[in-house]
């Protein structure tokens, strides 16, 4: 880093999470204001009036400018999406905003006042409190049990979205604009769907144009402080940043300055328009670098100039925030927006993809050491080696986990296994976490439910009962201690995981029509293909490709118990179902029986076969499990865009649960693998915390046995290394090695943490001597002290390794 942008992380850093009204305010205002009108009318002209009354705010120092709320890391409020928590959380229920275990948030009696007047006009019509007054009891059961949850997608807009940036920069807004006006004229009004289809093009245009108004807005403020500006240097800048913010993203870039400041005020918007989270940059280095070779063939920039700028940038995506619902919260704590930048991967035709933008983003990453963006490695056979190693020194000297490595061979096979055309299939970026979309072509990278699947194993040995409830979902005839076979307890546990899978389902069908009732976008929309053709919005089928899949948790604990089952149940007869079921009620806390709660725990946890040792009794069960709920998914199900245009429209398996482990963790009983209840369930394929007893090598030959071919959605793997392991040539090299090893064996991620204990011990004992520890916490990185210490024990209780 130069001088100036210590200065801005400094900044950054010393910056608090503010809670901001002015969007909630004028937001609400011009609803109002449209009662009657159509709702993506409606919504595209309050998200234009947004643009043209929020405060702007430029810092010093600043060359890329755009402002999300009135202060750095402020978030802004949308009462559209749900309103009770708001209430409740203000006055303390569970926590005060500033009062949380986590990700606090500060704010004003006067915000308080301001928002808690508007929340009276969105009674009855948010859409999350809507949403649940509509789903079936058994459903609501469900949620309340910690069984499934929809909050994310419910309470807040839908995100996991990667839209057109190439084409923003090279035909700019002004372009999307023609584009709707030219389908609009060609509509015959006549036609069935046609008005609904103009409404939607109309929303186009007011949306585009309301951020061209926006970045000339920029323009002008930018003026006025090059006017004040008494130093030369600086006012020149601001000049040269007001002839930027005035021709983007309105028109194409012409230079890397201009294409870096278009990407970000596209990025912002879309964030203004949403709160859906998970709102990425795709393949960065693959639409920025032009402008760079070109800016740099002709002598306008030097490396060190353009650096700068990518440091820039990714200080303003830290300044992106977004104040969640505690329940939420506690899946998604860091103060996360997901935002993933990829870089490196293969051309159409199989050439290696990186070019010296793919080396600025990863120095970037380098020098900040901040956990957004997410930067992302796409590596494939024909990866310069030279370039995965600095990645991973880069990794090694951020120690937040990042970049993190991603199969980019094993991605494709998995388009290529749900259809996705030929020529799209290289240009898949990861999205959000590790879920992989085609750019500016797909529309909801994840969306869906979470499923509980360490719950669902719970109610199965339960006999299809609910312990912790006395709730019955689907009744079974027998339970763990009459159960006569493995192969007969497996058959009742896929049978209850369908039936919360087809729960599942029509939860999201529920909340895909009430998201066309209520939240319908017009300006992300407009920048995947085909909406403007289709005269569609994404969530009424606008898009070429669409699946959707929520994340799940503890595929990996419920495959161990089914394993220790196995070999003292069924096969050695060690204990009986009877005394492993009742073991399991009491929490393997009676030490009245024979043999002891605590007895049997020992045994389960330190005798049984575990996922992650390279053992085929324990990975079997991985297998089998993963297999059948990827495969269930895609094949069984449809999304509410079937039919409608996009292709496959099936779901998809996401084990990327972000902190959802330790959330639903919360809700699982006792399990046969030893696991007590209340603690975490594993995260993603990772083996369940404390697992691997055999070193990295065995636990990527346990990850390389699972069927990848159904994982668009992601699947997190997470190892954790003593701190000097990369700190070497040859550290770096084996470090290469186990990833190459694992992608061959079609695996497809991987992430590293290099924090050993005793760093983070000393950082929860004194937090203000770390207040910038980063550590990758699951697909993605966060800083480590402002975390819920509930998310700082299940990292550091993850197996160090040490190469």
């Amino acid at each position: 880093m130069n001088e100036r942008t210590s200065r801005l992380r400094k900044r950054l850093m010393d910056t608090d999470p503010y809670i901001c009204p002015e969007r909630a305010v004028i937001f609400t205002e011009t609803m109002r204001e449209t009662e009657g009108e159509p709702i993506v009318i409606r919504k595209a002209k309050s998200f234009a009036r947004v643009l043209e009354k929020m405060s702007l705010v430029i810092g010093e120092d600043e060359l890329i400018v755009g402002n999300q709320a009135s202060k750095p890391k402020a978030s802004p409020i949308y009462p559209e999406y749900s309103i009770n928590w708001l209430r409740e959380e203000f006055e303390g229920t569970p926590y005060k905003f500033d009062e949380r275990p986590g990700d606090k948030f500060y704010y004003t009696e006067e915000t308080k006042d301001t928002i808690l007047s508007l929340l009276d006009y969105w009674e009855g019509k948010s859409l999350y409190e809507n949403f649940r007054k509509n789903l079936p009891q058994e459903i609501n059961d469900a949620w309340n049990s910690g069984i499934i949850d929809d909050t994310w997608v419910s309470s807040a807009g839908l995100g996991n979205l990667l839209v057109d940036f190439d084409t923003v920069l090279k035909m700019g807004l002004e372009g999307v604009i023609r584009k709707a006006e030219d389908r609009k004229a060609r509509l015959d009004l006549t036609q069935p769907g046609a008005v609904k289809k103009a409404w939607f093009l109309e929303a186009v245009v007011i949306t585009c144009n309301g951020v061209i108004k926006f970045a000339k807005r920029l323009s002008e403020k930018c003026s006025e402080m090059a006017a004040a500006e008494t130093d030369q240097k600086r006012k020149t800048e601001l000049e040269k940043m007001a002839q930027i913010s005035f021709n983007v993203p309105a028109k194409p870039a012409q230079s890397f300055w201009e294409a870096i400041q278009s990407t970000w005020i596209i990025l912002l918007a879309l964030h203004l328009e949403s709160n859906g989270h998970a709102i990425s940059l795709g393949r960065f280095d693959q639409y920025i670098n032009p402008f760079l070779e070109k800016d740099m063939k002709e002598g306008n920039i030097t490396r060190k100039e353009a650096l700068e700028l990518v440091e820039m940038f990714y200080i303003k995506t830290n300044e992106l925030n977004k104040l969640r619902s505690w329940p939420d919260t506690a899946f998604f704590l860091g103060y996360q927006m997901f935002v993933n930048i990829a870089v490196a991967g293969q051309t159409l035709d199989g050439r290696d993809a990186i070019n010296e933008t793919s080396h600025l983003v990863v120095e970037a990453c380098e020098n900040l050491r901040l956990f957004t963006p997410s930067v992302s490695i796409k590596v494939f056979e024909g990866t310069d080696p030279a370039f995965v190693e600095k990645a991973i020194r880069a990794m090694n000297n951020h120690k937040g986990g990042q970049p993190a490595f991603y199969n980019d061979d094993a991605f494709m096979k998995i388009l290529d296994n749900m259809g996705i055309d030929k020529e799209d299939q290289h240009n898949w970026a990861p999205v959000g976490c590790i879920e992989a979309g085609i750019q500016g072509k797909w529309d909801y990278a994840a969306k869906g439910p979470w499923l509980n699947v360490g719950k669902v194993l719970e109610i199965t040995l339960n006999g299809g009962i609910d312990p912790a409830t006395g709730i019955t979902y689907l009744k079974q005839e027998r339970d763990l201690s009459t159960f006569d076979s493995m192969e007969e307890l497996f058959e009742a546990y896929k049978k209850q995981l369908h039936h919360f899978m087809e729960l599942q389902v029509i939860t999201e069908h529920i909340n895909d029509e009430l998201h066309l009732l209520s939240d319908i976008n017009a300006f992300r929309s407009s920048l995947v293909d085909d909406c403007i053709e289709r005269g569609q919005s994404l969530i009424e089928g606008g898009s070429k490709y669409s699946a959707d899949g929520g994340p799940t948790a503890g595929t990996i604990t419920s495959a161990d118990s089914l394993a220790a089952l196995e070999q003292f149940v069924f096969n050695k007869k060690s204990f009986t179902g009877a005394q492993i079921l009742h073991a399991l009620k009491t929490d393997f806390e009676d030490m009245a029986t024979t043999p002891t709660g605590e007895e049997i725990r020992q045994t389960l946890m330190n005798k049984a076969p575990r996922f992650g040792n390279d053992l085929n009794e324990a990975d079997k069960w991985a297998v089998a499990l993963t297999g059948y709920i990827g495969e269930t998914y895609q094949k069984d199900f449809k999304n509410s865009r079937y039919g409608k245009g996009p292709k496959p429209c099936c779901y998809a398996y996401s084990q990327s649960p972000v902190t959802g482990n330790i959330a639903f963790g919360g809700s699982v009983g006792a399990l046969p693998n030893g696991r007590k209840a209340g603690e975490a369930v594993n995260n993603g394929v990772s083996p369940d915390t404390g697992s691997e007893k055999q070193g990295p090598t065995a636990a990527i030959n346990s990850v390389g046995k699972l069927p990848s071919i159904w994982f668009q959605k992601g699947a997190i793997f997470n190892v954790r290394l003593s701190e000097n392991s990369a700190s070497t040539d040859e550290g770096v090299r084996r470090i290469a090695s186990l990833i190459k090893v694992l992608f061959r064996k079609n695996g497809i991620h991987i992430q590293f943490n290099v924090v050993g204990n005793e760093t983070l011990r000393e950082a929860q004992e004194h937090p203000e001597n770390f207040r910038d520890l980063m550590v990758r916490v699951s697909g993605y990185s966060a800083f480590f002290t402002p975390l819920d210490p509930k998310v700082q024990e299940d990292i550091i209780k993850r197996v160090e390794f040490q190469l």
